[in-house]
Order: C-alpha cells, then structure tokens, then sequence
C-alpha cells in the first residue's frame, strides 16, 4: 500500500530539494554559511545528498504512483540510504558545524531546508511509511556508499592542497583542526554515524512503522 502522505512527503522532497538548490545556486537570497553560489555549490555534502534524495523520491513516485505498486526492496534500500545521506547532514549541520558558524548561518534561505527540514522529512517518510525494517542487516552497509564516494574525494582534496590554497578552501568542514593525520579516522567516523543512523531509521520503522 502507497500512503496518500507518503505520495505528498516525496513530492516535497523531490521539488523543494531542487529549489533550495536553486535557490543557492542562482543566489536568490542569503543562505547562510557553506552555500556557495553557483556550480561550486555542488562541492557540498549537503547539497549532494540532497539532490540524491530528490532523485530517489522521484523514482519512488514514478515507480509506485505510476506504475501502482508497493515499493520493492531495492527501492525501499534506496529510500534509507538517501534518508540515512540527508540525516547526516542534520546531525553534522547540528552537532560539529552549529559551535563553528552558529545557528543564524546554518538555518537560513536555502540551507533551512538543505539542512533541517528535507532531511526531517526524507526520515520521517522512512519510518512511517516504508517497510525499512524488513531491509536485511547485509543490505545495510549500502547506506555508506554516498558518504565513501564523497569523502574520497574530500581527503584528496584536503590531503593534497591542504585547508587552503592561492585563496581557495578546501576544508571547509574543518576537518583539519583535528590534524591532517586525524582526517581519515574523521571520515570513518562519519561511515560508522551514517551505517549508525541507518540502523536507527530501520529500528524506528519497526516500532512507528504504518506501512
């Protein structure tokens, strides 16, 4: 069964995901600290996974809404490691990023959204809606696979021009205040948090699950 809420939360996600960026991208407005305008926005996490989400919830509704059927495994497997990419970002946004540039520049214009409320929801349409907690545990460490491919390409970045260069940052998460050799434990780290909240989002949906 498809819920009419879930239809509308994915919808959400699918286009208000583009438009914060776009919103970013074009400089509309002011959206706080790490939001760059134009194509470097894309140098973002946060605006990755976030795109990786609207394009995960615009398979779910081709797939279920149009074609009328209940979301299959891989889809569902989909569908938490886009909410388990977007969740990483909440919780990095909140928890490592807030003491750096306070919540006044992390929470507003595009990166409100990018940050707090499409992630919030991308989870919320997971354990309420998904049948997540029939995702085998061997499936799980799908939900790494956005963070490795991107951290990759971050130590590379980091190791090889430093924090910065001829003006340029590169490490504008601030991994290196913990020393450039701490930055590959940072980044498995961040593998175990996001394997971590994958777990807890399959949990969840056992318990509050209405699908």
């Amino acid at each position: 069964m498809v819920f009419r809420a879930s239809i509308v939360i994915n919808v959400l996600v699918a286009l208000l995901s583009i438009l914060a960026w776009l919103w970013i991208l074009l400089g509309a407005g002011d959206s706080g600290q790490l939001a760059q305008r134009g194509i470097g926005s894309l140098k973002y996490f946060t605006v990755l996974s976030n795109i990786f989400s609207a394009a995960v919830s615009a398979i779910y509704l081709v797939v279920c809404v149009g074609g009328g059927v209940q979301p299959p495994l891989w889809l569902v497997v989909l569908k938490l490691v886009a909410a388990a990419a977007v969740m990483l970002t909440f919780l990095t946004t909140a928890i490592l990023l807030m003491p750096l540039y306070g919540w006044k520049g992390l929470y507003v214009g595009g990166n409100l959204w990018l940050h707090l409320i499409l992630p919030l929801l991308a989870a919320a349409d997971c354990c309420l809606f998904l049948p997540v907690s029939d995702v085998p545990l061997s499936l799980m460490p799908w939900a790494m696979v956005p963070v490795a491919a991107y951290g990759a390409f971050y130590l590379r970045q980091v190791l090889v021009h430093g924090a910065e260069e001829n003006g340029v940052v590169y490490d504008f998460y601030g991994f290196l205040r913990w020393g450039r050799s701490k930055i590959p434990m940072v980044l498995a780290a961040m593998l175990l948090v996001t394997w971590g909240i994958a777990l807890v989002l399959r949990a969840l949906g056992g318990f509050v699950g209405l699908a």
